[in-house]
């Protein structure tokens, strides 16, 4: 779609739209620039506050970098994702849905310092195997979430296991018969620095929700540690919980739960 002139009243969002339907359509191809921002206000007469605000959610749906001295970068046609995981049992909240697949981009051995130790419950100076990876959902090309992993490094072949759409602690299991017995999960906010806006293709100090999981045997020993970061736009989790059945707790009744209402 073309732009043309619009009256002084055009909303940011209207413009923002009509921006995206041209780079969904090839009108800006990826790798190439918006025009100017001054360029942009005379093309649809619009005040630089409002040619900012489009420009802004054109970068937080994943279709436009900003650079300094250079302009607007398109990177992609198609906006950013809002996965929703609906979680109603265990196995779904240790796993994300099979639509989605992880790339590894970088592996490496590391030492454990103070702070890693903490982190990965083992001693300082313990040698682990960090896989640095991110997760797409199908058809998409900006990612979902960052994701370090952790595993013992007698595990670090688990990168050539052939299957990359199962997670790591199953691989791990195929591979070398190490079972996870016991899972942690923690859930918390932060927001993120410029390593893993970057690849993730947003801003530094972004709001994210990162989820950190970690998997031990059956002697309590944790083999790996996921930590996946999400920016706060692109993934929500969904809880489907059922209450208590009362005679069930009073040993009426052989069913646990009842959905409420």
């Amino acid at each position: 779609m073309n732009q043309k002139k619009q009256s002084t009243s055009i909303r940011y969002w209207e413009i923002a739209k009509i921006l995206e339907q041209d780079i969904k359509k090839g009108r800006y191809p990826i790798g190439s620039l918006l025009p100017t921002e001054e360029k942009l206000c005379e093309l649809f007469t619009a005040s630089r506050h409002s040619m900012r605000e489009a420009l802004a959610y054109l970068v937080s749906i994943g279709l436009i970098i900003r650079k300094p001295r250079v302009g607007s970068l398109v990177i992609a046609k198609l906006s950013i994702p809002q996965l929703v995981q609906s979680v109603g049992s265990i196995q779904q909240l240790l796993n994300y849905p099979g639509e989605t697949s992880r790339h590894i981009f970088d592996t490496k051995h590391i030492k454990v310092d103070h702070r890693m130790a903490l982190l990965l419950q083992c001693t300082e100076g313990d040698s682990w195997f960090l896989i640095r990876s991110l997760r797409y959902p199908k058809g998409y090309s900006v990612p979902i979430c960052i994701t370090n992993i952790y595993v013992l490094p007698e595990y670090a072949g688990v990168v050539n296991h052939k299957n990359k759409l199962i997670p790591v602690a199953d691989q791990i299991s195929e591979m070398y018969g190490e079972i996870a017995n016991e899972t942690k999960i923690d859930i918390s906010a932060t927001i993120l620095s410029a390593f893993e806006a970057s690849h993730l293709k947003t801003k530094k100090g972004t709001s994210a929700l990162r989820v950190t999981r970690r998997y031990a045997n059956k002697n309590g020993k944790v083999f790996e540690v996921g930590i996946a970061t999400h920016p706060a736009d692109r993934y929500t989790y969904s809880f489907d919980f059922k209450r208590d059945d009362p005679n069930y707790l009073l040993g009426k009744t052989d069913n646990p739960t009842q959905r409420i209402d």
